[in-house]
């Protein structure tokens, strides 16, 4: 699943560097825990709070 994180997030552009980061962050969790429910893939409520947060941030456009 490691070569599917690099794929898909290892070089993503958001134009904020933090951004970048998190959703690096994130696509790399997911790809360890893959299967597995987000509660038990993040590890603290702080942690799966902000990967909610950012999941669901609407100013994304993913249209090619």
């Amino acid at each position: 699943m490691l070569d599917w994180w690099e794929k898909n997030f290892a070089t993503c552009e958001l134009g904020d560097r933090r951004l970048n980061e998190r959703a690096m962050s994130i696509g790399y969790a997911l790809s360890l825990g893959f299967g597995k429910a987000l509660s038990e893939i993040f590890s603290s409520g702080t942690v799966l709070k902000r990967a909610y947060e950012f999941l669901r941030t609407q100013k994304w456009n993913f249209q090619g």
